[in-house]
């Protein structure tokens, strides 16, 4: 019987791991937030001279967007949800997130927001850092 429950569990069962906890509870945040920002911004800058002059838009008042940013959310997002649609996939999906945003929060700190387009302040590089921790955490906890 334990070896039931044990077959169960983990990256090949269908239990809640730890990383398929985060693909999810990111993927609804991610894509909640970028339909926030959609509401507010469908501006889509073509350069960096015009993400800095732009009036983007705070979403709940704190985090920077424009349409870049949205769409980046947004494909996160359905990304994250397709990785938790199988349990399975769940630990590769939290680590590839995770490391996707660690190199998300560190271009943007090393280079600026406005090389890429988007718009974002330090607010969003919170969000960005704790999903990069959170996703390789519970990759590794999975």
């Amino acid at each position: 019987m334990a070896s039931t429950a044990a077959s169960t569990t983990g990256t090949t069962g269908t239990a809640w791991s730890p990383a398929r906890v985060y693909l999810v509870a990111s993927g609804v945040f991610l894509i909640a937030a970028s339909l926030a920002g959609f509401a507010l911004s469908t501006a889509f800058p073509s350069s960096a001279g015009a993400v800095e002059t732009a009036d983007n838009p705070h979403i709940l008042g704190i985090f920077e967007t424009n349409g870049w940013h949205n769409l980046a959310a947004t494909i996160s997002g359905t990304i994250s949800l397709a990785f938790a649609s199988r349990p399975q996939w769940a630990r590769t999906g939290a680590f590839v997130k995770g490391s996707m945003y660690t190199v998300v929060t560190i271009a943007i700190a090393v280079w600026g927001p406005e090389t890429f387009l988007i718009a974002s302040n330090a607010a969003d590089q919170v969000v960005h850092g704790t999903m990069a921790v959170a996703g390789l955490g519970t990759a590794l906890a999975t």
